[in-house]
C-alpha cells in the first residue's frame, strides 16, 4: 500500500513539474524571439559582440546635458568607414579599448587615426574592443568573428591588453583553444548560446560578477583629482601565487599570436596600467577603499610577461604602462580613462606607430 502511494505521489510531482516546465517554455519562446538573435540573420557568433547598436546617452565623463554616440557598425566595430576591406589596423582589447562612456569623437582609437593623418601616415582604424574580454575571447574572435567578417584584412592589429587577463583564473581556462567548438554538439551549443537572449543575459551577470571580483567594473575605485593614499603590503605568498597565472598568460600569447599571423596581420601588443595602486620608495600604496596595491602589481606582472614574450618572440611591443605618465584627471576609475586620458594614450601611440607603419609620408 505505502509503495502504491509512493509511486501515486511521484507520478504526481512528475506531472506538476512537467506543467511548469511548459508553462516556463511558454513564456520563454517569447522573451528569445523579441530579444535574442534567433531571427536576425547575423552570422558574428561571438557572445557581446551586438551588431548595428546606436544608443544615444548622457555620459558622466562630460558636461551635464552632454549626449554622446555609441555605435558599432554591420560588423559589430566602432570607428572605421563601415567597409571592412577599408581597415588598415584593428585594435582589440577589452573596456578600455571599447570606451562605453566616451564619444566617437574621442576613442583613443577615432584620436589615434586623426594624428597618424596628420604625420603623414593615413590609416583607417576599426575598434574592436568588448568588455570583459581578456587574451580568451580574442583567441576565440578568430573562429567566430573576425574570420566572419567578409574581406577582413587589417596589416595591423593593436592587441591592448593586461588588466582582464589579471582576472583571469588559469584554472577555468586550461586550454585557450576550448571555445573554438570543434566537435558538431560544440558548435551547437554555440550556435545556441551566441543567439540566446537567456543566455545572453546569463553571461553578461556572470561577466558582471567576475569584474566585480576582480575590482573592474566601470567607476568602482573613483580615482579623484586629488586621491587619498594609504600603505598597502602585497601577500607573503604574492610572487608565487600568480605563478600559474603568468604561465597561462603567456601561453595564450602565443596562441593568439600565432592566429594573427596566420590572419595576415602584424600584432603590435600595448601595456596596459592601473593608477589604483603606485610604488614609493619600494613602498606599496593604494587608493583608499581599494585593493589597488594588488591587482595593479598583478597587472604589472603581467606587463613584463607581454614584454619579455616580444623579446623573445621578435614581435614588437609598446610599453604604454611603463613609458607614459598620466595626470590625476584622466582617470575616472582604476582603468577607465577619461576624454583626456584617452588623447594622451592616442598622442604617446602615435608617436610610437608612425615611424613603424610609414617612412616618408608612404605606408610601409
Amino acid at each position: 500500500m505505502r509503495r502504491h502511494s509512493l509511486i501515486r505521489l511521484l507520478r504526481r510531482a512528475a506531472k506538476i513539474l512537467a506543467i511548469n516546465l511548459l508553462v516556463l517554455l511558454g513564456l520563454l519562446i517569447p522573451v528569445e524571439l523579441a530579444f535574442g538573435d534567433w531571427l536576425s540573420g547575423r552570422t558574428i557568433s561571438m557572445l557581446n559582440v551586438r551588431p548595428n547598436t546606436l544608443d544615444v546617452q548622457q555620459s558622466p565623463l562630460y558636461p551635464p546635458g552632454t549626449t554622446i554616440t555609441y555605435r558599432r557598425d554591420a560588423y559589430g566595430f566602432r570607428g572605421g568607414t563601415g567597409d571592412p576591406a577599408d581597415i588598415t589596423i584593428l585594435a582589440v582589447g577589452g573596456s578600455t579599448t571599447n570606451e562605453r562612456w566616451v564619444g566617437e569623437r574621442d576613442m583613443w582609437t577615432a584620436r589615434l587615426q586623426t594624428l597618424l593623418m596628420q604625420r603623414g601616415c593615413p590609416q583607417t582604424i576599426a575598434n574592436a574592443g568588448i568588455d570583459g574580454y581578456s587574451t580568451v575571447a580574442h583567441i576565440a574572435s578568430f573562429r567566430g568573428w573576425f574570420d566572419r567578417v567578409p574581406n577582413l584584412k587589417p596589416r595591423v592589429i593593436l592587441v591592448y591588453v593586461g588588466i582582464n587577463d589579471a582576472g583571469v583564473d588559469p584554472g577555468e581556462v586550461n586550454n585557450a583553444d576550448s571555445q573554438r567548438y570543434t566537435s558538431p554538439l560544440r558548435r551547437l551549443e554555440h550556435y545556441v548560446a551566441a543567439r540566446s537572449a537567456v543566455r545572453r543575459l546569463y553571461v553578461t551577470l556572470r561577466g558582471w560578477w567576475r569584474a566585480r571580483r576582480a575590482h573592474l567594473l566601470h567607476g568602482e575605485t573613483p580615482v579623484l583629482r586629488h586621491p587619498v593614499w594609504e600603505p598597502a603590503a602585497l601577500p607573503a605568498d604574492f610572487e608565487t601565487g600568480i605563478a600559474g597565472k603568468l604561465q597561462a598568460y603567456r601561453s595564450r600569447l602565443e596562441r593568439l599570436d600565432g592566429l594573427i599571423r596566420r590572419f595576415g596581420s602584424r600584432p603590435i601588443y600595448i601595456t596596459q596600467q592601473r593608477v589604483d595602486g603606485r610604488l614609493v620608495d619600494g613602498r606599496w600604496q593604494q587608493v583608499v577603499g581599494s585593493d589597488g596595491a594588488r591587482d595593479t602589481a598583478t597587472v604589472a606582472a603581467i606587463d613584463r610577461t607581454t614584454l619579455s614574450f616580444c623579446r623573445d618572440s621578435g614581435e614588437t611591443c609598446i610599453d604604454l604602462a611603463g613609458e607614459l605618465s598620466f595626470a590625476p584627471a584622466d582617470h575616472y576609475d582604476g582603468v577607465h580613462t577619461t576624454p583626456s586620458g584617452s588623447a594622451r594614450i592616442a598622442e604617446f601611440l602615435a608617436g610610437k606607430l608612425a615611424p613603424l607603419l610609414c617612412r616618408n609620408g608612404a605606408v610601409r
